[in-house]
């Protein structure tokens, strides 16, 4: 039977056109690349190769077999050039489903970084709801999601990537805002802006306040930090946001506070449960957890 062996020395014979030439391009003696040929000879059933001072000519049946192992190569060629960019991250595709919070501050700066290094990769990002965004994961439609909970989902694999806490943000006029930190007690009849009840973390803050007995002036709710801090923005209230969304906008002058009891908030990746990540999405979220890391070891009090 022919094996890819013998047809690798018929190659490096057609190309180099001595044995001498072919044994060192295949790292092989000279007697072994002359026993390949022989044996692929007997196997075809016809010569390959007429001997002539010292160099091989290869025979009509040799060239007509050639065409055929080249294009064979090339293709081999081509697959392992694709295999070389895959391994370097020269190619390929990132689908992201992201909360809005992390979408709208945390990763473009990290998407910058990321593609800059791999200038072949292309980035596809989609801002939802944390439970929109495990919808997406656990359909499929993504390769990876960012979501702002911890849970344990059948469908999803939950990969922590930060750990904060909750902080109060409220405009500079505020009659708050001149205090270092803020206690649940502070907030007695303050207009509140919370956000939704199929948020995991509301139930926390309303847990902290009942316990207080303090009573918030609950006029407002949405599902989203992002736009709760727009509402805050607007005059509508104070509001416990996540510190990753509260940092990105003190640059748009919300006053950031620390607030006691302290309310944990949790950053997770979220991936397909039955399909293994890609080295492409595990480097990118490693990237992900130093960005956030650093964040939160600086926060924006002051």
């Amino acid at each position: 039977m022919i094996n890819l062996r013998q047809i690798e020395a018929f190659r490096a014979v057609m190309i180099h056109k001595t044995v001498t030439r072919a044994a060192q391009t295949l790292h092989v003696s000279q007697p072994a690349v002359s026993r390949l040929i022989n044996d692929l000879e007997y196997y075809v059933g016809f010569s390959l190769f007429q001997r002539s001072k010292g160099r091989l000519i290869p025979t009509p049946e040799a060239l007509a077999l050639y065409e055929d192992v080249d294009r064979a190569f090339v293709g081999l060629d081509k697959i392992t050039d694709t295999a070389k960019e895959i391994r370097e991250f020269r190619t390929g595709r990132l689908f992201l489903s992201c909360m809005p919070a992390l979408a709208l501050s945390a990763l473009p700066p990290i998407i910058h970084s990321f593609t800059s290094r791999h200038p072949g990769i292309t980035v596809s990002l989609q801002a939802h709801s944390s439970q929109r965004v495990l919808e997406w994961v656990a359909t499929q439609q993504c390769d990876a999601g960012l979501i702002g909970m911890h849970l344990e989902d059948p469908s999803v694999t939950v990969l922590p990537i930060a750990s904060g806490e909750l902080c109060l943000v409220m405009l500079p006029e505020h009659r708050l805002a001149q205090q270092a930190a803020i206690i649940a007690e502070d907030l007695e009849g303050e207009p509140f802006v919370s956000l939704g009840q199929t948020q995991d973390v509301r139930p926390l803050i309303d847990h902290v306040f009942q316990q207080a007995g303090v009573a918030r002036r609950m006029r407002i709710e949405t599902q989203l930090s992002s736009v709760a801090c727009e509402l805050v923005l607007s005059g509508a209230g104070v509001s416990l946001i996540d510190p990753i969304t509260a940092g990105s906008y003190a640059s748009r002058g919300l006053v950031i506070r620390p607030f006691s009891p302290k309310i944990p908030f949790h950053y997770s990746a979220v991936l397909p449960a039955f399909r293994p990540p890609s080295r492409l999405v595990l480097e990118f979220l490693d990237e992900v957890k130093v960005y956030l890391a650093n964040q939160l070891d600086n926060p924006f009090f002051g």
